[in-house]
């Protein structure tokens, strides 16, 4: 098919998991499993994970599709909007630095509500998920840093093509049909990041808005709606509106052999990913010398203008603000050696010691560093002492980056870790098994069954 959008639906259309690589279908497995924890977790240990259950308690729907953490069953398309929003809820899920978005979140849980009620297999799982994550890392690769750094949230807005991509290859609609889907995707696509400036939690919601439309715009295009088919590249189209440039040569270059996906990065702390750079390199800071948080005198971070637009949060006034902001991921290792789900409560962000550390920390802009984003999208943190003692660390790739990876291992036990207060352990041992195996499995339907509490 002819432009941007066709071959992108084209090669969507097109994916069968017996010929991918290894490597990518080991990814899905890995990303399910990391993303199915996020859910879980956050639909628990979460506001927007305990509003999200009780919207859709509200709703009279027919049972199709699990809502994770809770009894109830929901049509596809709100529970994909519940779980969504609880997968990006504690700031667990995973990231691209290219595409400056967060895939999992939205690409999981409407691939899951919606294979669970069509019946599909593991393998057309593998292959949903697939198609949703490479066709979205492209698009957003194309046109970010610029469209984030405009306002947008690419969580919301890139993620509601992946979405689409996937909820078409699970109904299976044809390439000439999935150009249609993702036309009525672009009229959808939405998320601004004035969040940042007060901590509100409707960050979350555009995640689970990606999922549910995405659903949307495939069962309107199958059903005879039509969109525009130069929806990303037309004169009026995403890119045009949404951005003030975009590589198109990127979008499609060496489509299904140079595999984006394979970029993705995961998170090892419940935090902004810009956070876990500023925690990586106070940890390194400590090793060199100790600083008792009374003797600290100055804390200069140095690094991207993304960082610095959307984690230069001195003033943090909700969990969400704290996890978004550098000032207190740093303040929180200085003060209390760690920074878990724990330290995130509100009754740890109103420590008194923590804001007062966090008060000495001062963000710049490194044009050194910004030459270089996104890859790497270093950070530098500078700790100075009264008596004058200094410690500085540089982090090129935080712990979960391509260049830097979690081990199946590593992602096993954060697992574990962040679902320990929501299931069993021998339920999260069984979860686990099942996902990283999810490709032998006649139907999904029994997985989905396990994240009912």
């Amino acid at each position: 098919m002819a432009g941007l959008t066709g071959h992108l639906a084209a090669f969507s259309a097109s994916l069968a998991c017996d010929r991918l690589p290894e490597a990518v279908v080991s990814q899905a497995r890995r990303c399910l499993l990391d993303t199915v924890g996020a859910l879980l977790a956050g639909s628990r240990l979460s506001q927007s994970g305990q509003a999200g259950r009780r919207f859709a308690g509200r709703l009279g729907e027919e049972p199709r599709s699990v809502v994770a953490g809770s009894p109830l069953r929901k049509s596809p398309m709100t529970a994909a909007f519940v779980n969504g929003m609880a997968a990006h809820a504690l700031e667990l899920d995973d990231g691209s630095k290219y595409a400056t978005y967060h895939p999992g979140a939205s690409i999981i849980p409407a691939c899951l509500a919606l294979g669970e009620a069509e019946g599909i297999s593991g393998k057309q799982l593998v292959e949903a998920i697939t198609a949703g994550y490479e066709v979205s890392l492209r698009i957003g690769t194309a046109i970010n840093p610029g469209h984030y750094l405009r306002g947008f949230h690419p969580t919301g807005t890139i993620a509601s093509f992946g979405t689409t991509a996937s909820a078409a290859k699970i109904l299976g609609l044809s390439p000439e049909l999935t150009v249609q889907a993702m036309g009525i995707a672009g009229s959808l696509a939405s998320g601004i990041n004035q969040y940042e400036i007060d901590g509100s939690i409707s960050k979350h919601v555009h995640p689970g808005n990606a999922a549910r439309n995405g659903i949307l715009a495939a069962m309107l295009a199958r059903d005879g709606m039509t969109g525009p088919a130069e929806i990303l590249e037309g004169k009026l189209g995403f890119f045009h509106c949404f951005a003030d440039s975009a590589d198109t040569a990127l979008v499609d270059r060496d489509l299904g052999e140079d595999w984006h996906f394979l970029r993705i990065y995961f998170k090892p702390y419940c935090s902004c990913r810009y956070v876990h750079y500023a925690i990586e390199a106070t940890q390194k800071d400590l090793e060199q010398r100790p600083f008792p948080p009374e003797e600290i005198a100055s804390i200069v971070v140095r690094t991207h203008r993304n960082a610095k637009q959307g984690s230069d949060i001195p003033d943090y006034r909700s969990p969400l603000h704290a996890r978004l902001s550098i000032q207190y991921g740093i303040a929180s290792i200085l003060v209390r050696g760690k920074a878990g789900i724990g330290e995130y409560e509100e009754e740890a962000i109103a420590d008194p010691e923590v804001r007062r550390v966090s008060d000495l920390v001062r963000i710049e802009v490194d044009e050194e560093i910004q030459k270089l984003y996104p890859n790497p999208r270093s950070m530098i943190v500078e700790i100075r002492d009264t008596k004058g003692n200094t410690a500085s660390t540089r982090i090129d790739h935080a712990k979960g980056d391509a260049e830097n990876p979690m081990s199946d291992g590593e992602l096993f036990e954060k697992f574990r870790d962040v679902t320990g207060e929501v299931i069993p352990p021998e339920r999260a041992e069984e979860i686990m098994a099942a996902a990283m195996a999810i490709h032998t499995r006649g139907e999904i339907a029994s997985f989905t069954e396990m994240l009912h509490i």
